[in-house]
């Protein structure tokens, strides 16, 4: 009788410590458990589950880009960018790919400082997520996992 009340009382902590996470902090209960619960997964949980466990880090040498005000060269910006990709065949293609992105964050960043469009270069996540969403337009999606800003200055023409 005493192990029916003991089996009882750790189904009874079992079951309420999964209420309880279910309903206090449902992001960290796994996907396809939420799915099957029916609560509902946001696109970004589901893209955030399906990136690689292993990945590997391209280094691409710091790229200085001129900073124009009024026809002429204002400041420098100097940008050190890392860039996530799967190890394999993706950083086969994305080092084969370099010459382009380069080209691409040089045209795009400054065409961006150009523009002052909000929020502008001075915003290191919007420049990040733009960046990304060039990379994916111009070597195609999901080659490259994440940006990384390794440096990210401007600095004075004189």
């Amino acid at each position: 009788m005493k192990i029916v009340i003991i089996i009882v009382a750790l189904l009874a902590l079992i079951g309420g410590g999964g209420f309880a996470a279910v309903t206090f902090a449902p992001s960290k209960v796994p996907i396809p458990i939420r799915t099957m619960l029916g609560i509902e997964v946001t696109q970004e949980e589901r893209d955030e589950a399906a990136k690689p466990s292993v990945t590997t880090l391209i280094d691409i040498e710091p790229i200085t880009i001129p900073i124009f005000e009024n026809g002429t060269v204002d400041r420098f910006l100097v940008m050190h960018v890392l860039l996530e990709v799967e190890p394999g065949e993706k950083q086969a293609y994305v080092n084969t790919q370099l010459p382009r992105l380069i080209d691409m964050f040089i045209t795009y960043t400054h065409a961006l400082a150009a523009l002052d469009v909000p929020p502008g270069i001075q915003d290191r996540q919007f420049l990040k997520d733009r960046l990304l969403a060039k990379i994916d337009e111009t070597i195609g999606k999901g080659y490259v996992v994440n940006l990384l800003f390794s440096d990210l200055f401007e600095r004075p023409l004189s």
